[in-house]
């Protein structure tokens, strides 16, 4: 449990810095595409990172023998963790020019098609509808013309055009991308979706922990929060670069940079 409290304090650090960070970016405005999106990602991010701290018992916000709620853990865990990913995706990932505006005509497509289905289930106005309708159609006759969307698997093609996938690569193929360690993240990655959805072995692992104790959640909460930690801290190093924002302590720097090297 002592080690897991040290995880708890660094990540909390990390938080602590990624919100100062946010904050500068309020109301700040850039004609870079990848610049903007990657102050999106982090102003996603920091409230989840909150959101995280609020379920680990002993952060500030809770008492060390607090309820520890794993699966609401793992699930905002793997929320980070992908989000770190598509961020280096769309912002970080040195690419030419043409297949960044491809990247992003994956996003805002995938961006139409969802706000057209959910406005469909909350009967919106029919108009605007339409209009979301003829974007995202225009948007779909480019994204089949791109020479990069057809080299890709009919499969992926097919998920695409449907508003199912925002990009080109599923979460293993960006890691590999990254020169990250593909078996230690498909085996974290897994250990996070098994206990975050209501299948058997979720269910049996809670009843294990019920039965025997929380040793091993403790034990995998370790793993896990030690990983989403780099990955939050990549997140911070790189937007930083990118906008050329020099950390305000030497200390922050000094940690942030330790955290997201970990992660090669």
């Amino acid at each position: 449990m002592n080690e897991l409290r040290k995880l708890i304090a660094s990540f909390d650090q990390v938080v602590g810095i990624a919100y100062e960070l946010s904050q500068q970016f309020d109301g700040v405005e850039s004609t870079s595409r990848r610049g903007k999106t990657s102050t999106y990602y982090l102003a996603k991010m920091v409230p989840e990172c909150f959101s995280l701290l609020r379920v680990l018992p002993g952060s500030r916000f809770t008492g060390p023998e607090e309820l520890f709620d794993f699966p609401s853990f793992c699930s905002i865990s793997r929320n980070l963790i992908e989000a770190a990913n598509l961020h280096w995706y769309y912002c970080i990932e040195q690419v030419d020019e043409e297949q960044s505006k491809f990247r992003f005509s994956l996003y805002d497509f995938h961006d139409f098609r969802t706000k057209i289905r959910i406005g469909r289930f909350l009967n919106a106005d029919e108009s605007e509808l339409e209009l979301l309708e003829s974007e995202s159609m225009a948007l779909k006759a480019t994204i089949k013309n791109n020479s990069f969307f057809k080299d890709l698997l009919p499969e992926v093609q097919r998920q695409i055009l449907k508003g199912r996938r925002c990009s080109e690569f599923n979460q293993t193929e960006i890691v590999e991308r990254r020169g990250l360690d593909v078996e230690y993240f498909n085996g974290v990655y897994k250990l996070l979706s098994t206990n975050t959805h209501s299948t058997p072995s979720a269910i049996n692992s809670m009843v294990h922990s019920r039965l025997r104790g929380e040793g091993l959640n403790n034990a995998f909460a370790c793993l896990v929060l030690s990983y989403a930690t780099s990955f939050v801290a990549y997140v911070v190093y790189s937007t930083g670069a990118a906008w050329g924002i020099k950390f305000a302590r030497p200390e922050s720097e000094e940690l942030i940079c330790s955290l997201s090297g970990a992660l090669t």
